[in-house]
């Protein structure tokens, strides 16, 4: 190749990089600038994950799952009462409220040798006061499972029956419903005004305390039993009592969430407290209490 060849071909070559160097140099920019996006959007990507874990683990410090028992639907009858056995490690505290939720305004405080005398009737929320609970020397009638109807035979002609003949009790509790809450309201009511004219009956002068059904978590919530249900049930329980002899008490108040629901974190069945509660529910009674007279 002549010299005058090798000079028109480098001359074509300069002329040519001159032309194309801008559209390359383009190109590499605009493939810089896609590739800072892209790393951008998945930072961005990355700290909303972060942010919503973050949230996640603020609502559940402790970190575990939260347990609960939804009733089957087709069993309104709740059985389980090894809830009250765990003493969670959740510490939450709960004050006691010196404001039930009845009508009746005249409660006084007690010390618990007021209950030295009385009779608790009840399912197994009942029984869990008689385990865990710090009632002194009361008598307990309560089993797991155990319905109005149940009582009210047995108050009649049964082993209550003789619990209430043989003993000159100062005050009755009654705490039922939970059981019956899927059931025909009517019926249930007929049982529980069979149970206190049986009290009554055979205790003239006892004082009777019906005790409001204690709410289930959100989650524990189905067709069957729900607090919407159960608030109906306790109004109609509520409204058997006379504020003379017969007085109605809420212990709902004390372990409520917000939105009338049980706390979730005080419970591992949706049902029952940990058993460590149940000092302070008994704490609560001593609260809600009335004179003899």
């Amino acid at each position: 190749m002549n010299r005058f060849k090798q000079c028109t071909y480098s001359l074509i070559l300069i002329l040519t990089c001159f032309v194309a160097s801008p559209m390359i140099y383009k190109q590499i920019w605009n493939t810089s600038a896609e590739k800072k996006k892209e790393n951008s959007s998945k930072t961005v990507e990355i700290d909303i994950k972060k942010g919503m874990d973050n949230t996640s683990q603020s609502e559940n410090p402790s970190g575990e799952q939260n347990t609960s028992s939804n009733t089957d639907n087709s069993e309104s009858t709740v059985n389980s009462e090894e809830n009250s056995a765990d003493n969670s490690t959740a510490d939450t505290t709960f004050e006691p409220s010196s404001d039930p939720s009845a009508n009746f305004t005249g409660f006084v405080a007690s010390d618990y040798s007021y209950f030295n005398d009385a009779l608790f009737i009840g399912d197994s929320r009942t029984v869990g006061l008689r385990d865990y609970g710090s009632l002194g020397n009361s008598d307990f009638f309560c089993d797991v499972g155990l319905t109005s109807g149940d009582a009210s035979s047995s108050a009649e002609s049964g082993n209550l029956a003789d619990m209430l003949s043989s003993n000159n009790y100062g005050k009755i509790y009654v705490m039922l419903g939970i059981n019956e809450v899927g059931n025909n309201f009517d019926s249930t009511m007929n049982n529980f005004r069979s149970l206190v004219q049986n009290i009554r009956t055979k205790s003239p002068d006892s004082i009777i305390f019906l005790e409001a059904n204690l709410h289930v978590t959100d989650a524990a919530q189905n067709d069957a039993i729900n607090n919407q249900r159960i608030n109906e049930l306790n109004s109609m329980i509520a409204a058997l009592a006379d504020n003379q002899s017969i007085f109605y008490i809420d212990i709902n108040p004390v372990f409520d969430d917000g939105n009338g629901n049980l706390m979730a974190d005080c419970t591992s069945d949706g049902v029952h407290v940990f058993a460590k509660y149940y000092p302070q529910w008994c704490d609560w009674f001593c609260l809600n209490t009335v004179p003899k007279n």
